[in-house]
């Protein structure tokens, strides 16, 4: 019998070291990431491991295998995807996934993506939605 349970993220946007950090803390206790959603992360029980987590935010083609191979040649395997960001967990000591001040633009830059988009519903929206408000009161 397998033991799960859920552990509630902090938001990545504003929380993702903390997040990252708690769940290497777990993984010395043998609770291993098995899925991560918009709102948190399954765990599951397991042996005791010494787990670091990293997430990468990157749009991918279909199935980018490439990608992927790039992570596990560098000691990286994956844990789950969801949407555009990817979990990703290794040994202690394996090379940081972002290892310099370009790489870890060009993550924030990937996950700014998705927050312009909503960006430029979500604002027209509230200002149509506070206009009429104007006319009817």
């Amino acid at each position: 019998m397998t033991k799960t349970k859920y552990m509630m993220s902090g938001g990545l946007a504003f929380s993702e070291q903390k997040d990252l950090e708690k769940l290497h803390k777990l993984s010395l206790e043998g609770w291993h990431v098995r899925s991560f959603s918009f709102l948190g992360y399954t765990l599951e029980k397991g042996e005791c491991a010494d787990y670091v987590y990293s997430i990468d935010y990157r749009t991918l083609e279909n199935t980018d295998e490439e990608y992927f191979e790039l992570f596990k040649d560098a000691g990286w395997s994956l844990v789950d995807s969801a949407g555009d960001i990817h979990l990703f967990r290794a040994p202690p000591n394996t090379k940081p996934i972002y290892t310099d001040r370009d790489t870890t633009i060009e993550k924030y830059k990937n996950q700014v993506k998705p927050l312009n988009l909503a960006m430029v519903t979500l604002v027209p929206g509230t200002i149509i939605s506070w206009l009429i408000s104007l006319q009817t009161t």
